[in-house]
């Protein structure tokens, strides 16, 4: 393999390498590209808002509001999660029952590690609960463990 243009003193000029480089090409070819990448993001993006409406209008299912949950104060229903509020946000952590911290869903624990302070939510008439599959037990020393 011969060391292109510019290329001389560079790591790795001259030697195989197994890391694919784009091809080095004049501007008027790199804005050529770059008109047609842009056409077909402006479509993803049209056909990802189109999703995301028709996902809005799907019809909504009733749920039972005496579904029984256990969280902190023992056994309630759904509808008293709501704490009288008029929504309910809820995030599902995926909880790995049985298993040490380390071995949790990471994604969740990030995502939850950001809900501190909840004064945002509850004056604008919003609960918000995390909600996860296991032993409560597990989950609040979990819970208790990451603050």
């Amino acid at each position: 393999m011969s060391e292109g243009p510019g290329t001389a003193g560079l790591p790795g000029a001259g030697a195989a390498t197994t890391t694919a480089r784009p091809a080095v090409v004049d501007r008027a070819a790199w804005q050529a590209q770059l008109d047609a990448l842009l056409i077909r993001e402006k479509a993803h993006t049209r056909e990802g808002d189109a999703i995301a409406a028709a996902r809005r209008r799907l019809p909504m299912v009733e749920v039972d509001a005496a579904i029984p949950l256990i969280g902190e104060r023992g056994a309630v229903t759904l509808l008293d999660v709501f704490e009288g509020r008029s929504q309910l946000i809820v995030y599902f952590h995926m909880w790995h029952a049985g298993q040490p911290a380390p071995a949790q869903c990471e994604g969740c624990t990030f995502f939850n590690g950001q809900i501190r302070e909840l004064s945002y939510f509850h004056s604008r008439d919003v609960t918000y609960a995390t909600f996860c599959e296991g032993p409560y037990a597990e989950s609040v020393r979990y819970r208790d463990f990451m603050g």
